[in-house]
């Protein structure tokens, strides 16, 4: 059963300390709220005060997300040469569906965001024929430093940044998560395999959804009969989460 913050509050009081960090967060922004709804709620109208609390909340847990990357030492990837900095997901931490990749390649080492380069291009025509504007989801990868050569991540660095994406999923708390590439789908579902697995619904912790598909770099790997096949497949896996999404939060909005 979810217990509201307050009710986590009297369960952990004078604890705090030993708290998952995602849990700090929300004691944290429920403080920074309510230090500043006074100040800027008094004349706003209901639906200016939800807009201005809800862009304070994204805008607070974004700083927190980017504070705990930027902190972490778990791993030596960030001591290699080809590491130029940390890239935290991005996007709105309202998002009902989450997009999870494999790790950071060149363009995104070198400009510190998610999904930029020619894969991140095709991500966003996929996502523009979808009607879903990219910064009102959320975008990460499953380690948060670029490996060398591009290589896949290895298994030691993706346990050394589970406590990373764990948080990020329990910040974000989306309705669906859809994975791309096969690191992702493993972070899922323990010996999967993307072959077999892409297209079928998964569920992971507390009954969220998960939909697995090819990384968009597989889609651009593929010629002739291949890639239009691909590319069909991966369509057909978006439309079935964003669909999916839609029905599990109507009110939300993609543009």
């Amino acid at each position: 059963m979810a217990l509201t913050i307050e009710e986590l509050k009297q369960v952990f009081d004078g604890t705090e300390e030993h708290l998952k960090y995602d849990i700090k967060v929300s004691f944290e922004l429920e403080s920074f709220i309510n230090k500043y709804n006074y100040k800027y709620h008094l004349n706003l109208q209901e639906q200016e005060k939800k807009e201005l609390l809800n862009k304070m909340k994204d805008e607070f847990l974004s700083k927190k997300i980017k504070e705990k990357i930027s902190n972490c030492k778990n791993c030596g990837l960030m001591n290699l040469e080809t590491h130029t900095q940390k890239v935290p997901g991005e996007g709105n931490t309202f998002s009902p569906i989450m997009l999870i990749g494999e790790a950071p390649g060149r363009d995104e080492d070198l400009m510190g965001k998610p999904f930029i380069g020619r894969a991140g291009q095709l991500l966003d025509r996929i996502l523009n024929k979808l009607e879903v504007d990219r910064e009102k989801i959320y975008v990460t990868n499953i380690i948060k430093c670029r490996p060398p050569n591009n290589r896949n991540p290895m298994e030691k660095e993706i346990k050394a940044c589970k406590e990373i994406i764990d948080m990020e999923i329990s910040i974000i708390d989306p309705k669906v998560i859809i994975t791309l590439g096969s690191p992702a789908l493993n972070f899922i579902k323990n010996g999967g395999r993307i072959i077999r697995d892409r297209g079928k619904w998964l569920t992971y912790q507390d009954g969220i959804l998960v939909m697995p598909t090819f990384h968009p770099s597989y889609i651009l790997r593929q010629r002739g009969k291949a890639e239009y096949k691909v590319k069909w497949q991966v369509w057909d896996d978006f439309l079935k989460a964003f669909t999916k999404a839609r029905e599990l939060a109507p009110d939300y909005s993609f543009k």
